[in-house]
């Protein structure tokens, strides 16, 4: 760490919209590629700087990046100013409106040229913030805000996606305002909540409700904005499936609060700013004793569907063809034996002062986030989701047992559209619930290490 100096911070955005056609992200079904643009993507950056330490914030209106192209980015922003790849944490913002970024099963192709473009914008963004650093005070506040329900509901045995108002949710938005003395601002906010305002049945890409309440933000501040997700992997805005009234309405909500809350704004306290990071391997299930069986049996019945669709478009052909695919790649996981296979798993934290980011390469509950930055020896901390990576769903250990969309089971070969989220992610099987405490354990560990600085 360098001497103790003034804060500086920098901001910087590039749009990053993609072409019509582009395959988009986030849903199952849909009939086509993006038709129109509603409103424009973006990447945002933030650089915080103290003495000769700087750390880095990217915020991308997409539905979650592999780990490799983050690493991409990593080494693009550091040939470009220099910042340590380990200092610079990417989020997405988890549009489900936005293009195909990750190659989920079943919802078309990615587009390798448009990815290079993002990989590019955001190294530019980075630059334009190192570019305008100066000297900032930081404000922090909380306001309370519920956008979203708990979507994990209990309908005749099964947890279905619906509302469970008993559930867990966080009820507030964090705000972090940095403002230099010639009057230039920038609000950085968080809330946990998906956005999937609009269905699958839409095609146009758009922020979603994210998008809408940077707007709103910046309209009303005269300054930059950004948003980050929280934990919201079982969260819902209240609407889903609905319109762009609805994600204005929503949008302008979130945006609303955050701007109002400035008036219990406190000054951050100061300090050195720094990252730690860990990396851990998360345990999947072993797939079940009659595995190879059932999934060859699925295979067969998914091969001769697909066959039998062999006239029809390319998009009534998807949803089979993903499920065919994961049959597939289970069938030959179980006829190799595999046991004991691990999920790598990123956990990073970045401090400025006296309030720490921390981010998890995953779709977490919002349990984590509600525990973490309650217990955390840094107050505040902020928990951002989609961080780095998304390996899917990563749900606390006592939801397992109860089933549903977001754990799914390694026993189930239903066929059913969309019946467990792992089988749409990259990985075959789903991670263990003993992940739960790994988690934990190294989370505390980075935030620990944040404030010892060893």
């Amino acid at each position: 760490m360098s001497e103790v100096g003034d804060l500086k911070a920098g901001w910087g955005r590039r749009d990053i919209t993609p072409p019509l056609g582009i395959h988009m992200g986030g849903y199952w079904g849909r009939s086509s590629g993006a038709v129109d643009v509603h409103d424009p993507l973006t990447a945002r950056a933030v650089v915080f700087s103290q003495g000769s330490d700087r750390v880095c914030l990217v915020a991308l209106d997409l539905v979650g990046l592999s780990a490799g192209t983050v690493a991409e980015i990593r080494v693009r922003v550091r040939a470009g100013t220099g910042i340590d790849g380990e200092a610079v944490m990417v989020c997405c913002t988890h549009t489900h409106a936005g293009p195909l970024t990750v190659p989920f099963r079943g919802m078309g192709e990615v587009d390798s040229d448009y990815l290079e473009g993002v990989v590019s914008a955001v190294a530019d963004a980075v630059a334009a913030a190192v570019e305008g650093l100066r000297v900032v005070e930081a404000t922090y506040w909380r306001s309370p805000v519920e956008l979203g329900v708990n979507r994990r509901q209990r309908r005749n045995g099964n947890v279905i996606i619906g509302h469970n108002p008993e559930g867990p949710v966080a009820r507030y938005a964090h705000a972090l305002r940095l403002a230099t003395e010639e009057g230039e601002c920038c609000t950085l906010f968080s809330h946990a909540c998906h956005p999937v305002v609009l269905g699958n049945s839409n095609h146009s890409i758009s922020a979603d409700f994210a998008g809408a309440a940077v707007r709103y933000v910046e309209r009303e501040t005269g300054g930059f904005a950004l948003f980050v997700n929280g934990a919201c992997g079982d969260i819902n805005p209240r609407v889903t499936g609905a319109t762009f009234g609805d994600v204005d309405q929503l949008g302008a909500e979130l945006g609303d609060a955050v701007v109002r809350g400035r008036a219990s704004a406190r000054v951050l306290e100061g300090g050195e700013i720094a990252s730690e990071s860990a990396n851990v391997d998360l345990p999947l299930f072993d797939p079940p004793p009659r595995a190879r069986i059932a999934a060859e049996k699925l295979a067969l019945r998914l091969k001769a569907r697909v066959k039998k669709m062999a006239d029809s478009d390319y998009w009534a052909q998807l949803i089979p063809r993903a499920q065919l695919a994961w049959a597939e790649e289970m069938h030959e996981l179980a006829r190799s034996g595999a046991r004991g296979l691990v999920q790598p798993f990123a956990i990073q934290g970045i401090r400025v002062g006296s309030l720490v980011f921390i981010g998890f390469e995953g779709e977490m509950f919002v349990r984590y986030q509600l525990d973490l930055e309650r217990d955390s020896p840094h107050q505040p901390t902020l928990v951002c989701g989609y961080a780095n990576g998304c390996i899917g769903y990563v749900p606390t250990a006592d939801e397992y047992e109860r089933g549903g969309y977001e754990v799914g089971t390694p026993y189930d070969f239903n066929t059913t559209a969309g019946t467990e989220a792992y089988k749409v992610y990259p990985s075959v099987q789903m991670i263990a619930p003993e992940s739960d405490e790994i988690i934990r354990r190294a989370a505390l560990s980075v935030l620990d290490r944040l404030k010892t600085g060893v």
